[in-house]
């Protein structure tokens, strides 16, 4: 369960490694793609000069977690992401995503005043905790099993 840290500017969170992903906190880039096994971070280091924009574009794998603690930027895209565990996006970012999110396992949802498209919950025995107040634009929030 390795760390991946956002590096890469602006760019497509997907399948492609390219240098958009680090191990370390503002570290080289030049590290695997994200999976659903993998803590996912964008923060104080991802800010790089200029407006940067992540999309989650398809191709993209998850991850286990997600957590935006210091990011100031942009995180954009239509595809569909699912993860493992938290999500924590700040105040502080911009969150555009129109994709659904869906939780395949227990976590806490911390949006932050954020809009969301969609949220589905899928998987038996899953907890979704949420840490503030969840905004669904005209999607819905799906449970399964």
């Amino acid at each position: 369960m390795p760390d991946r840290y956002w590096v890469g500017g602006t760019a497509s969170w997907d399948g492609t490694a390219g240098t958009k992903w680090s191990a370390t906190s503002g570290g080289p880039g030049g590290a695997s793609v994200p999976t659903t096994a993998d803590d996912v971070f964008f923060d104080a280091n991802s800010n790089t000069a200029g407006a940067i924009t992540v999309t989650i574009a398809t191709g993209n794998t998850g991850a286990r977690s997600i957590n935006c603690t210091g990011f100031t930027r942009t995180i954009t895209g239509t595809a569909n992401i699912t993860v493992s565990g938290s999500v924590t996006l700040v105040a502080a970012m911009t969150y555009t995503h129109t994709g659904t999110m869906t939780f395949n396992g227990t976590g806490t949802l911390t949006t932050a005043g954020k809009t969301f498209s969609g949220v589905t919950v899928d998987g038996a025995g899953i907890t979704l905790t949420l840490g503030d107040a969840l905004n669904i634009s005209s999607r819905a929030v799906t449970v399964t099993q």
